[in-house]
């Protein structure tokens, strides 16, 4: 809707507040008014016409409450506010009025520290007053310092402009009225162009500071009741957002990363490299690509996402395109040196911390089991019809779960892609490790997909950047809880993160191959599918994410933490905050699905045991309850 400030405008408005409807139009000819719904706050920025400042009113357009509008309209525009205050005084009791500007250009020239006037009453009167000079003093603009400065003047606006409501309409309305002026550190000196980095740290981190000072005059001064400040984001998720966030998942969805950086010939390369006594590297063979690398790299930045005013949803999009720019130039570079250095970017190396991990993991851990070895196995079909029955027990849980299982001759061992499960053809698969992996394999990579599918966000589906770590340190506890978590298991995983660090500092395959069955005791196969996991497409870092992602998600719970959380999506640990705000707001939904191991006592019982003293070393020994495993 596009209108003028009229006196049915007016009514039109507070007609809606009181019906607790939102609010979304336009003001000509560059304002808008936007109340995701009545919430006992409202930000404002007014614009001179004439001024070439377009960028400072965007620093109140992601919050839920907010009024842009031409500083021309001055007398109609008071009376919209004092009767948009006046309604939500009325609703919850009292009404905080935040109006910001921009100071003169000139002081970037003479203070490069970032500087914040308050404009309000003495602290000792107001305790939001001194809330929000102490979430300013917090923020995180690159580490430059930055200075907050009170005023205790009548003046709550631009030195230039008439005050919106006078001060007898602020005590009967029973209205907090603040100014916040801001020096345009974002902008050039010429004020004809702005530093969009700068902008765009700002707006996020100012969000976070206006939110907490709402919440603070929310449960102070108000009758609203709110349990935590980002119940006050926006719930109405511009189309913009939905927009870009479809374009990203079809990008995502028109490869498939893994099975394209996987060798084909991992049969015939283990042949040929018995055929040299282990002494000439294999050659791998890989899938054709399916895009053109530099097309798709273009369609991915022709996404409009600087457009999206909310900050933690254009964070979320804009950190999965950087993902996907990695991911591109990786598949662009197979068997080339920069594959490697890619990987590095993408799945991180090994810490010297992780290295003494896997190291103390395969001196404590006996050689003589190998999963070459089993005696008592199961076929590939025979395993498929288990994790059917699986993906059955998902699909009562949520019916649009519609996973399938392949068999094929072109994958090495169990691997899921796009929600589906792919088995090698040749697969044997130890008895006593079928439960272990169906967890693994189906009970998270499937459940996690089919949950991030269930959101509105397709990205918690595609997998936000980085959630390989905390997938994968998922998908090994669940080994874990159900019982199937073996020594040889762990020395695998540790076995790994060796041939990670060891690739990383410039061994040859050969080397990792011989280091993995001279010192470590692995059997020839065993090693040769570790270097060749490690070494596939010239470098891939990716295994080292098993073991340090069940280290990390075991501190997570010795923190106090729930796990029920992280099976949202496919998210990484530091997007917890991210998740849990965007719940408040109403943005995401509760998961569908729940593990199988959730509902069972004896995995629930571990579970507790490792919030209260799990180490990586705690499961090295069998639950006291429990004589299913490590009997080897």
């Amino acid at each position: 809707m596009i209108a003028e400030i009229t006196d049915e405008f007016i009514h039109k408005v507070s007609r809606r507040l009181k019906q607790g409807k939102g609010i979304r139009w336009k003001i000509p000819p560059h304002g808008c008014i936007h109340i995701d719904r009545p919430l006992p706050f409202l930000c404002i920025y007014r614009y001179s016409d004439h001024s070439p400042d377009k960028w400072t009113g965007q620093l109140i357009r992601s919050e839920a409450s907010y009024l842009i509008a031409s500083a021309s309209q001055a007398a109609r525009l008071s009376e919209l506010v004092k009767s948009i205050t006046e309604t939500l005084s009325d609703q919850f009791g009292a009404c905080l009025l935040i109006e910001v500007w921009a100071a003169s250009p000139q002081e970037i020239l003479t203070s490069p520290t970032p500087t914040f006037r308050i404009f309000g009453p003495p602290v000792e009167k107001s305790v939001v007053v001194e809330k929000f000079a102490e979430n300013l003093r917090q923020l995180n603009l690159l580490h430059l310092p930055t200075s907050v400065e009170l005023r205790e003047e009548n003046r709550r606006q631009p030195v230039e402009m008439p005050a919106l409501l006078r001060h007898e309409s602020l005590k009967t309305t029973e209205c907090l009225s603040l100014g916040l002026e801001i020096q345009p550190f974002y902008l050039n000196t010429s004020l004809h162009s702005v530093y969009p980095l700068s902008l765009r740290l700002l707006n996020r981190e100012l969000s976070k500071a206006l939110k907490s000072t709402f919440f603070e005059f929310v449960r102070l001064e108000t009758t609203h009741t709110i349990s935590a400040f980002q119940e006050l984001g926006n719930t109405h998720i511009d189309r913009a957002v939905w927009e870009a966030d479809q374009q990203l998942a079809q990008i995502s969805q028109s490869f498939q990363f893994l099975l394209l950086v996987t060798p084909i010939n991992a049969k015939e390369a283990w042949e040929e490299f018995k055929e040299t006594k282990f002494k000439k590297p294999p050659h791998f063979h890989y899938r054709l690509l399916p895009i053109d690398p530099d097309v798709v790299k273009r369609e991915l930045y022709n996404i409009p996402i600087e457009k999206i005013t909310d900050p933690t949803l254009a964070y979320i999009l804009r950190d999965k395109r950087h993902e996907l720019d990695k991911m591109i130039t990786m598949l662009a570079d197979r068997n080339t040196p920069n594959f490697r250095l890619s990987s590095l970017q993408l799945f991180g190396g090994v810490s010297t911390s992780l290295r003494q991990t896997a190291e103390q993991l395969l001196q404590l851990l006996p050689m003589k089991e190998d999963s070459e070895t089993q005696p008592d196995t199961v076929s590939a079909q025979e395993f498929a019809r288990r994790a059917l029955e699986e993906i059955d027990y998902f699909r009562a849980q949520y019916a649009d779960v519609a996973a399938t299982v392949k068999i094929r001759d072109d994958v090495v061992g169990l691997m899921v892609s796009e929600g589906n499960l792919h088995i090698q053809a040749q697969s044997r698969i130890p008895r006593k490790r079928v439960e272990a992996l169906i967890q693994h394999e189906v009970g998270t990579h499937i459940l996690t997909y089919y949950n991030g599918k269930a959101q509105p966000l397709q990205q918690l589906y595609c997998g936000v950047p980085g959630y390989e770590e905390l997938q994968e340190g998922l998908a090994v506890l669940s080994e874990y809880l159900v019982g199937g978590l073996t020594h040889a298991r762990l020395r695998l995983l540790a076995a790994r993160v060796i041939a990670v660090s060891d690739m990383i500092d410039g061994a040859s395959f050969q080397q990792v191959f011989s280091q993995l069955t001279e010192q470590y005791g692995f059997a020839p196969l065993s090693a040769f599918n570790v270097a060749m996991r490690v070494f596939r497409g010239g470098g891939l870092t990716k295994d080292a994410v098993y073991l340090r992602g069940l280290v990390s998600l075991l501190v997570y719970l010795r923190e106090g933490n729930e796990l029920e959380p992280l099976l949202l999506g496919k998210i990484r640990q530091d997007y917890i905050p991210i998740v849990q705000e965007l719940i408040y707001r109403r943005v995401l939904r509760t998961i569908p699905i729940k593990p199988r191991y959730l509902s069972d006592p004896l995995a629930l019982a571990k579970l507790r045991q490792l919030k209260k003293e799990g180490t990586v070393f705690t499961l090295l020994n069998p639950h006291p309850h429990e004589n299913r495993i490590f009997s080897e």
